[in-house]
């Protein structure tokens, strides 16, 4: 896209998306440029995921930039694709009237696909290595700050008033556990753990506190029902998966072999035989019914 001027781009409707950062230390200029990327590469892949005969252009404009914070708009400019004539007609509506729609739909849907992570163990089980890199962009900018904060707003002005649709925010704390997940995310996806057995209930028969490493076989062994009829050996796809079964088996003041681990799994064969149960996720774990139940 061609350079556009900032209020030319915000157009009559005033339609936007807007970046702010509040730090208590200077931002670096790389952690400054990836987050605005990461928001704009997002954004750019929901309108193709959402509105597939559309087209979203975007630019960034850095509207203020003062001691402690930067703030920025990120504005669009919505085209059609191969439309017939009645179908354009109806994108330029949205480019006119409705675009702030589209802002606050991107917005929700960012938040809700981010925020798993800001917990230990939260996945989002549909994202890509894309999706996780550009996640990464959008916490770098102060997840090593001592205070800081980012937050992401879908608004329009109406009679000259500025109206927030939706918000996104997230502090520094959230930022750091983000990336520790979202990093153990991607060694999941880059050493191929996708799970073939997605939450199912897993049942330990031969359980143990000890420290084993991911990727080896262990000397556990658990059941799970509804993929095999009989126990076999535990793996760990991961350091995540092995350490927060562990510390649920170490911790629990439940029976062990009462306890059901609600997991992803793959199955290991040998000989085109099941051997192992290699565990990408767990999800929960609860108190497994009294057979007289």
């Amino acid at each position: 896209m061609a350079y556009v001027s900032y209020s030319r781009a915000m157009g009559k409707e005033g339609a936007h998306i807007r970046l702010k950062l509040d730090t208590e230390e200077p931002v670096a200029l790389t952690a400054f440029v990836s987050e605005f990327v990461g928001i704009a590469n997002q954004f750019e892949k929901f309108v193709s995921r959402e509105f597939p005969d559309m087209k979203a252009d975007s630019e960034i404009y850095i509207k203020e930039v003062r001691n402690g914070c930067i703030e920025a708009d990120l504005v669009t400019f919505i085209a059609g694709g191969t439309l017939s004539a009645a179908a354009g007609a109806a994108v330029f509506a949205l480019d006119a009237m409705d675009k702030v729609q589209i802002f606050a739909k991107f917005v929700d849907s960012l938040k809700r696909r981010v925020s798993p992570y800001f917990r230990k163990g939260g996945r989002t089980h549909d994202a890509s290595k894309g999706d996780l890199n550009d996640w990464l962009k959008t916490t770098q900018a102060i997840a090593n700050d001592p205070n800081g904060s980012t937050s992401l707003e879908a608004a329009v002005f109406e009679d000259g008033e500025r109206k927030v649709r939706a918000a996104f925010k997230f502090n520094s704390s959230q930022a750091r556990e983000a990336e520790r997940e979202i990093n153990e995310h991607k060694k999941e996806l880059e050493t191929g753990t996708a799970a073939d057995h997605p939450r199912v209930m897993m049942r330990f028969v031969r359980p143990s506190i000890e420290k084993v490493s991911s990727h080896k076989r262990t000397g556990e062994r658990a059941l799970i029902e509804s993929v095999h009829p009989k126990p076999l050996a535990v793996m760990y796809a991961s350091d995540m998966a092995r350490e927060r079964i562990q510390h649920t088996l170490k911790e629990s003041e439940i029976n062990t072999f009462n306890l059901l681990f609600d997991v992803d799994v793959n199955v290991e064969m040998s000989r085109g035989k099941p051997t192992a149960f290699r565990i990408v996720h767990m999800h929960d774990v609860t108190d497994a019914p009294d057979e007289e139940d």
